[in-house]
């Protein structure tokens, strides 16, 4: 594995981590190491690599999270047994352990940290300058959110947050990907409601571009008759943003006219605005048109959602 093409060498690591997980620690730590790499392209080949092996392959438990080797359930009804209590080290283990036990356990403690460290990178891929490494890490993010269950959490808070990029091609795939988990997952749509709601529409210093994004995404969530508590929180929603979009403060207005300083003195004499001043004044014109714009969006966004998950809802009111 020292010599080779980048795709070789990957390729390599894979199969021998998929041959035997628990006996090539090695091996993912130097495909992790990889992904580490100031090179997009080492790293987004790496880390495709490792989705892989903990999204569709068997390295990650598909029916629970990974625990920490304290928190075994087997090790805790054991030592919980009174007999346990004078278990000293070189003794034969207590209860029904084996040795077999500890390598599991001592493995599944290792890869819920490898898998956390991995996450941290993938997280630093999500925020790259380059659109291409972005795209690629969003992708990566969604396809182990929808797999597996391990840091469900915080897969979800860097799939939503990506709703804000300043990118529209990744803000509007991001959403595609948050419908996607909805149809694959029924029962996240609440979380995902919640999520969106707390990381984005209640979160000072949020972007209306990035709440645009998280209003059209909640406008297209698919409901059924059985999902009344999800339309009535997606209502409560609705009505709380289009409450603070009514009252958000008025733009000051550009000043087209002379300039009054503390003392009483026209600033400037009073003569017509120069070039300067007049770009100024264009410019804040020039924002208040869009500010006022991306509110009217909002709000129709908004609208959208109501009439979409009003009948859901079965509630007659609107107060």
């Amino acid at each position: 594995m020292s010599s080779g093409t980048l795709s070789d060498k990957v390729s390599a690591l894979t199969l021998v981590v998929q041959e035997s997980p628990v006996h090539t620690t090695k091996s993912f730590e130097s495909l992790l190491a990889l992904a580490k790499k100031r090179s997009r392209g080492q790293a987004v080949t790496a880390l495709g690599a490792l989705k892989d092996l903990l999204g569709n392959g068997v390295v990650l438990p598909s029916d629970r999270r990974l625990r920490a080797f304290a928190t075994q359930p087997g090790l805790i009804a054991t030592l919980q047994e009174g007999s346990t209590t004078s278990w000293r080290m070189g003794q034969r283990l207590p209860g029904n352990i084996t040795k077999a036990h500890l390598i599991l356990w001592a493995y599944e403690d290792w890869l819920k940290e490898s898998y956390f460290e991995m996450l941290k990178v993938l997280e630093g891929w999500c925020n790259d300058e380059v659109e291409y490494a972005r795209s690629r890490a969003v992708t990566y993010v969604y396809e182990l959110l929808k797999e597996k269950p391990e840091q469900e959490a915080n897969l979800l808070r860097l799939l939503v947050n990506k709703l804000g990029d300043p990118d529209k091609k990744i803000a509007s795939r991001t959403s595609y990907l948050l419908l996607q988990l909805q149809t694959s997952h029924p029962l996240m749509k609440p979380i995902i409601v919640r999520s969106i709601e707390t990381e984005l529409l209640l979160r000072p210093g949020q972007s209306l571009h990035a709440k645009y994004y998280a209003i059209n995404t909640l406008n297209q969530t698919i409901l059924s008759g059985k999902e009344e508590e999800v339309a009535k929180k997606l209502l409560d929603v609705y009505f709380d943003l289009f409450v603070a979009l009514l009252k958000r403060p008025e733009p000051k207005a550009a000043v087209v006219g002379p300039v009054v300083n503390r003392k009483g003195q026209i600033q400037g004499g009073g003569a017509q605005m120069g070039k300067k001043a007049k770009a100024k004044a264009a410019k804040a014109e020039e924002a208040k048109s869009a500010g006022e714009e991306a509110t009217e969006k909002m709000i129709s966004a908004v609208l959208t959602g109501v009439n979409r998950a009003f009948p859901f809802s079965k509630t007659d009111d609107l107060t």
